[in-house]
C-alpha cells in the first residue's frame, strides 16, 4: 500500500479547553478492512455493500463504483456501532477517487453524514467532528459514494472522542461561528467547517445532520444556549434558511430560562425568515433558541444565526473552534485549560497550558512539546518548570514555532517529576492559514513608534500582521514595457496615525534623461473586508483585503494595524529599459518618511492585444443601479471609464459594446421571411473597442436561438414561429449569415462565440447539439461554445469546450484538440480548495497560477460568469448589498426563493467595486471610475505571465533553429510550467517567489533573443 498522508487539521486561532471527562475510542470493527467474512471470502468482516457496485478489494480497501446517477450510489456500512449520547466525536477515513467525475463520497454515521465532493486519486485522510444526538447509543457508520461515476476506495476507518478548544478573547470564550464586533454579538451557525453540526453554543439535539445541514423529521429539535460573563442580550434577532423542503414547519422560539417558551418565527417553506426576538428578552442575561419541527414534517435548515447589542465594554474578537484528543491520564495531574494565539495579533504563535493538581502534595512538573509538521520533520519546543501546589492551578506557557503555513500536530506532555505524580499527554492538530505566513516582507524603516515595510503584490496581509524581521532600504519590482507592475508599501504605527497622505514622484534613470512620469502611476490604499462566512477550509474568519480604492485623500490609520498602499506603475511603451528610481513620500501629523522604490524595465514590449482570450460578465445594469445613472450621456462616460478598467486589466468583457448592440428585425410577411440587421452603431463601438481598449474576444449574441441552463431552459422561437416551422428557419438563417459575413469582413470573426447555454445537464445534451448544429448549417465560421466538458454521451458540434476547471480532463481534451476543437475552462462558485480559485479568502498567488495552469494545459481561453456582481435578487430583494461591508456573494436565480441567503463564496462574481460613494445605490449620479480589487490586479498579473510565455514561444520558433543545441533546449525548459509554482491542480505555490524568480528568467531570455521592439 502506498503511504497515506496524515489527518486533515484545523486553524491555529486563540483557543481555550477546559478538561472535562474523556470519552473512550469507539470501537469500529474491523477498522482497517483487513479481516475477512467467516461466512464469505469476498467481503470483510463486520462490513456490508448495499446499494450498488463495489467490492473488497485486496484484502485490505473497499470500493463502490457509480453510473453518475441516484441510482446507481452504493456504500459499505457498519451497523450497531456504540457512541455516547450527546458524545463529540471526530470520524476519519483514508479514502481517494479513483476515477470518474460527478457526485461525492459519503462518509461517517448516518445520523451525521459529511460529503466530500473533491477527493483526488491519491490517497489522503479526510474526516470531520459530529455530536451524537441526545438519547442516541448506537448507529450504523458507512463509507461510499452518491451519485459520482466512477470509482472511489476506502483504506480505514477511525472514531475517536474529541474536547473542543474554544477561542479566548479576554473574559469571554467564544466558539466556532461567534464574533463580537462594535458591540453586537453574532453568532452565525453554518455547518461547512471540520465541527459539523456542533457549535460551542448548542446545548441539545435530537436532529440528524447531512454535511452542511440539520435534516428535521417529525418531532425533532434543536436547542442553543447563548450567555456571555457580564453582558446582557439587547434588540436581539434570529434568523434561518430552510434549504429543502417537503412537508411540515420549522417552529423558532425563544426563552430566558429554558422552560418558559416564546414563538419567534416559523417557517414553512423553502426559504430564509428572520424577526425580532420578543420585547420581554431585551435585556436577558442568557438566551435558549430552540428550532423544532411541527407538525408531521421533512426538511432541512443550513443556516440559524443570532445577533444582538451587548451593553457595558466588551472585547472585539472572532470565534474558532479546534479539536484536541487527551492521551494518556495518570495520577493526580490534570490540563485545566489550553489558551492559544496565533499570528493573527501580530505577536506570533504561542500556548499557555494551565495545570490543576489533584493531590495533596506539591508537583514539581515538566511540560514539554513538539510541532509535527505534515510535510516532515519534528521540532522540539522549549520545556518550562514549575510547582504545583496542592490543589492549586499554574500556567506555563509554550512558544508555538510553527511559522510556515500548512498541517501541525502539537504533542503535549506533562510529567511530574516523581513517576507516580502523575503523566498527561494531549495532541492538537492545527492549521496555521496561509493568510497569516510571515515569511515574506522588509522591514525599511521603524522609529517614532511607526513602523514602514514593503513586500511585492502578490500577497494578501492581514491587518494585525506583526512587522517583519528582514530588513532591507527600497522596494523593488521589475516589469516589461506596456505592462503594469505593483508594490505594497506598508504603514505599521503603535499609536493611531492621523491624516496620512502618499506621493510619488516620477521614476528617473540615473545618469540618464529617460524617465517615467507620474502620470504613468497610481497609489491606492488597500480595503479590508469582514469575511463573516469563510468559503472554505482555506478562509478563515477575519478582515482580508481586496478592494483597492485610490487613495485620493488623507487617511487615518489605527494602532497596531497595517496599512498597505499599492504603488502601481504602467510602464509606457517607449519606456527606455534599464534601472530607475523614484521616491514615495509618506506624511502624516508627526510621521514622515521618505521610501526609495526601484524599477527595472526589461527589453521588450507586450502588446496592446494579448493572445490569451478572456470573456468575463459585465452587468451595466448594477452600474447604473449604484451609479445612479439616469441619462443617456452619463451612462456612457461611466461605462467607458469600467470598458477602460476592462482593457488596462487585458480582460475581455462578455459584450464590449453594451449600448450599442446589433440590431435585428425580423420581417416574416417578406417572402421568403428573414432578418434585417444594422450593423451601424455596434460597429462603430467595436471599432473603439478594438481600438483603445485591446479587447480579443466578445460573447455574440443570436435572436431566436432558445438556452437555459441545467435548471431550466426556453425553446427556440423567432416572430412567434417555432424552430421545426420554414419561417423560423428562413429568418434564423438570414440573421447568422448576415452577421457572420459582416464578422468576417470587419475582421472580427475569430473575436467571437456563442454562447447560448450554460452547464448543461445530461438531459439537455440533445437540446443544445441540436442548436449548435443549427448554428454549424447556417453559419460555420460562428465560434460554437458550451460550458461543459467533452463526453462519448454528448456529441455538442462545438468549437470550443469551456469546462469548469477542477472537471477539466487532459487526456480527453488532448483527443479532441486532434479533432481540431479548442479549450477554454472557468471557475465561479466552484472550484473550492485546495483548487485555485477566485475567492477572496484565498491567496493571492491562485488567480495568477491558474494562468500558469492554463498555459501548462495548452488551454487558450478563461471565463468568468461575472466581474461586477454586487448584489443578489434573492437574499437582498428590497436594499441592495453593500459589497465593501459585506464580501460574500449569494446564490441568485435558479428558483431562490426571496430573502435566502445562500452562500457562493466570498467575492464570488465581484472582481470590481462601485467607488467609495456609490457603495449603495446613489441618489445622485456619481461619475467616477470602478475601484479596482487585490484579485482584478492579480488576474492582470496571470495574464501578462501568460504573455511571456507566448512571447518567448514565438521567438523560439522564429529563432530556435539558430541557437546551438544546449541553449537552444535551455530557453525551451522555461516554456515548461515548474513544480514549484504548480505540480497539478491542487498542489501549487502560496507564496509567489518561484513565479517571480520564473518570470524573471523568462525576460531575460526574451531580452537575449533579441526582441526589444
Amino acid at each position: 500500500m502506498n503511504p497515506r498522508t496524515g489527518r486533515v487539521l484545523v486553524y491555529v486561532v486563540p483557543l481555550l479547553l477546559v478538561a472535562s471527562t474523556v470519552l473512550a475510542e469507539v470501537a469500529v470493527p474491523n477498522p482497517g478492512f483487513r479481516e475477512q467474512d467467516p461466512a464469505a471470502a469476498d467481503r470483510p468482516d463486520a462490513w456490508r455493500l448495499s446499494g450498488g457496485a463495489g467490492g473488497w478489494v485486496g484484502g485490505d480497501r473497499l470500493e463502490v463504483t457509480g453510473k453518475g446517477t441516484e441510482a446507481s450510489s452504493s456504500y459499505w456500512h457498519c451497523d450497531g456501532v456504540g457512541f455516547e449520547p450527546a458524545g463529540l466525536y471526530r470520524f476519519e477515513m483514508v479514502a481517494r477517487r479513483v476515477d470518474g467525475a460527478g457526485g461525492c463520497a459519503v462518509s461517517g454515521p448516518t445520523f451525521a453524514n459529511r460529503d466530500h465532493h473533491q477527493l483526488t486519486s491519491n490517497w489522503q485522510t479526510v474526516g470531520h467532528v459530529f455530536r451524537v444526538p441526545d438519547g442516541l447509543k448506537s448507529g450504523t457508520v458507512r463509507v461510499g459514494q452518491w451519485s459520482a461515476s466512477g470509482s472511489h476506495q476506502f483504506d480505514s476507518v477511525r472514531i475517536v472522542p474529541v474536547l473542543p478548544v474554544h477561542t479566548a478573547t479576554g473574559s469571554m470564550v467564544l466558539g466556532q461561528g461567534e464574533s463580537i464586533r462594535d458591540g453586537r454579538y453574532r453568532f452565525r451557525g453554518t455547518f461547512d467547517h471540520p465541527g459539523s453540526n456542533y457549535h460551542r453554543t448548542l446545548l441539545r439535539t435530537t436532529t440528524s445532520f447531512n454535511s452542511n445541514r440539520w435534516t428535521f423529521s417529525t418531532g425533532n429539535e434543536v436547542v442553543y444556549r447563548f450567555e456571555l460573563p457580564g453582558c446582557r442580550f439587547k434588540n436581539s434577532r434570529i434568523s434561518l434558511n430552510v434549504n429543502h423542503y417537503v412537508r411540515g414547519t420549522c417552529a423558532a422560539e425563544a426563552s430566558a430560562d429554558g422552560e418558559n417558551w416564546q414563538a419567534a418565527l416559523s417557517q414553512g417553506k423553502l426559504g430564509g425568515a428572520e424577526a425580532a426576538l420578543p420585547a420581554a428578552l431585551s435585556g436577558a442575561k442568557t438566551i435558549y433558541l430552540k428550532l423544532r419541527a411541527e407538525g408531521e414534517s421533512s426538511f432541512q435548515v443550513d443556516r440559524m444565526e443570532f445577533e444582538a447589542a451587548l451593553d457595558g465594554e466588551v472585547p472585539q474578537g472572532t470565534g474558532k473552534t479546534a479539536y484536541a484528543e487527551i492521551g494518556e491520564v495518570k495520577g493526580t495531574l490534570a490540563i485545566e485549560q489550553l489558551l492559544m494565539r496565533d499570528a493573527s495579533d501580530g505577536k506570533g504563535s504561542r500556548l499557555e497550558v494551565t495545570l490543576r493538581n489533584h493531590g495533596a502534595r506539591a508537583v514539581p512538573v515538566r511540560l514539554a512539546g513538539a510541532v509535527a509538521s505534515a510535510k516532515g520533520g519534528l521540532l522540539e519546543l522549549p520545556a518550562s518548570e514549575a510547582e504545583v501546589g496542592p490543589g492549586q492551578t499554574r500556567s506555563l506557557p509554550i512558544e508555538l514555532l510553527a511559522d510556515q503555513p500548512g498541517e501541525h500536530t502539537l504533542q503535549l506532555e506533562i510529567a511530574g517529576r516523581d513517576a507516580d505524580a502523575g503523566l498527561v499527554r494531549a495532541s492538537l492538530a492545527f492549521d496555521l492559514p496561509d493568510y497569516y505566513r510571515a515569511d515574506y516582507g522588509q522591514l525599511v524603516a521603524n522609529a517614532g513608534g511607526t513602523g514602514l515595510w514593503w513586500c511585492d503584490a502578490t500577497h494578501k496581509i492581514p491587518r494585525t500582521r506583526a512587522l517583519p524581521t528582514a530588513s532591507g532600504k527600497a522596494a523593488q519590482m521589475a516589469a516589461a514595457r506596456n505592462d503594469w507592475e505593483a508594490v505594497q508599501v506598508v504603514v505599521r504605527p503603535e499609536k493611531e496615525l492621523k491624516g496620512l497622505t502618499a506621493s510619488l514622484s516620477a521614476f528617473q534613470q540615473p545618469g540618464s534623461e529617460a524617465t517615467i512620469p507620474v502620470e504613468d502611476m497610481k497609489i491606492l490604499r488597500t480595503y479590508y473586508h469582514f469575511v463573516d462566512h469563510p468559503t472554505d477550509a482555506t478562509g478563515v474568519r477575519d478582515y482580508w483585503p481586496d478592494a483597492l480604492p485610490p487613495l485620493d485623500g488623507p487617511i487615518d490609520v489605527e494602532a497596531g494595524q497595517n496599512q498597505p498602499l499599492w504603488v502601481l506603475v504602467h510602464v509606457p511603451e517607449n519606456a527606455k529599459p534599464g534601472d530607475y528610481r523614484a521616491t514615495l513620500a509618506l506624511r502624516a501629523e508627526g510621521f514622515s518618511a521618505d521610501l526609495p522604490v526601484g524599477l527595472h524595465v526589461w527589453d521588450f514590449t507586450l502588446p496592446k492585444r494579448s493572445h490569451l482570450k478572456t470573456a468575463f460578465g459585465f452587468s451595466v445594469g448594477s452600474v447604473f443601479q449604484y451609479h445612479g445613472l439616469k441619462t443617456e450621456e452619463d451612462k456612457r462616460k461611466v461605462v467607458d471609464l469600467y470598458l477602460k478598467s476592462f482593457g488596462d486589466h487585458r480582460i475581455s468583457p462578455y459584450d464590449p459594446t453594451p449600448l450599442d448592440p446589433i440590431r435585428v428585425k425580423f420581417v416574416p410577411e417578406a417572402d421568403p421571411p428573414k432578418a434585417e440587421v444594422d450593423f451601424a452603431a455596434f460597429d462603430e463601438a467595436m471599432e473603439r473597442a478594438v481600438r483603445e481598449y485591446g479587447f480579443n474576444n466578445f460573447r455574440l449574441g443570436i435572436q431566436g436561438m432558445g438556452g437555459g441552463t441545467f435548471h431550466e431552459r426556453h425553446d427556440p422561437s423567432i416572430a412567434g414561429f417555432g424552430e421545426d416551422t420554414p419561417e423560423y428557419q428562413a429568418m434564423f438563417a438570414s440573421q447568422v449569415q448576415q452577421i457572420e459575413a459582416h464578422l468576417r469582413e470587419k475582421g472580427w470573426l475569430d473575436m467571437a462565440f456563442v454562447y447560448w447555454f450554460d452547464e448543461p445537464d445530461p438531459k439537455d445534451y440533445e437540446f443544445v447539439a441540436n442548436g449548435m448544429k443549427r448554428l454549424e448549417k447556417y453559419a460555420p465560421g460562428l465560434v460554437r461554445m458550451i460550458t461543459e466538458q467533452p463526453s462519448d454521451e454528448f456529441d455538442a458540434h462545438v468549437n470550443v469546450w469551456c469546462p469548469v476547471s477542477h472537471n477539466y480532463d487532459h487526456a480527453a481534451a488532448e483527443a479532441r484538440r486532434a479533432q481540431g476543437e479548442r479549450f477554454w475552462w472557468y471557475v465561479c462558485t466552484g472550484p473550492k480548495a485546495p483548487y485555485c480559485t477566485l475567492f477572496i479568502d484565498h491567496p493571492a498567488t491562485e488567480l495568477r497560477i491558474w494562468h500558469w495552469q492554463t498555459w501548462q494545459r495548452d488551454i487558450v481561453g478563461t471565463l468568468v460568469w461575472q466581474s461586477n456582481y454586487w448584489t443578489s435578487s434573492a437574499a437582498f430583494p428590497d436594499h441592495p448589498q453593500n459589497p465593501y461591508e459585506d464580501p460574500m456573494g449569494y446564490v441568485s436565480g435558479y428558483s431562490t426563493p426571496k430573502g435566502t441567503k445562500r452562500f457562493w463564496g466570498n467575492g464570488d462574481g465581484r472582481f470590481i467595486y462601485p467607488p467609495l460613494a456609490a457603495a449603495t445605490p446613489s441618489r445622485m449620479p456619481v461619475l467616477e471610475p470602478p475601484v479596482t480589487s487585490i484579485r482584478w490586479e492579480m488576474l492582470r498579473e496571470g495574464v501578462e505571465d501568460y504573455e511571456y510565455l507566448f512571447m518567448l514561444r514565438e521567438l523560439l520558433a522564429e529563432k530556435g533553429k539558430h541557437l546551438p543545441e544546449a541553449k537552444r533546449a535551455e530557453l525551451e525548459s522555461l516554456l515548461e510550467v515548474p513544480d514549484s509554482i504548480t505540480k497539478d491542480m491542487t498542489t501549487f505555490a502560496t507564496h509567489p517567489r518561484p513565479i517571480y524568480e520564473r518570470r524573471q528568467a523568462i525576460a531575460e531570455a526574451i531580452e537575449g533573443l533579441g526582441s526589444g521592439r
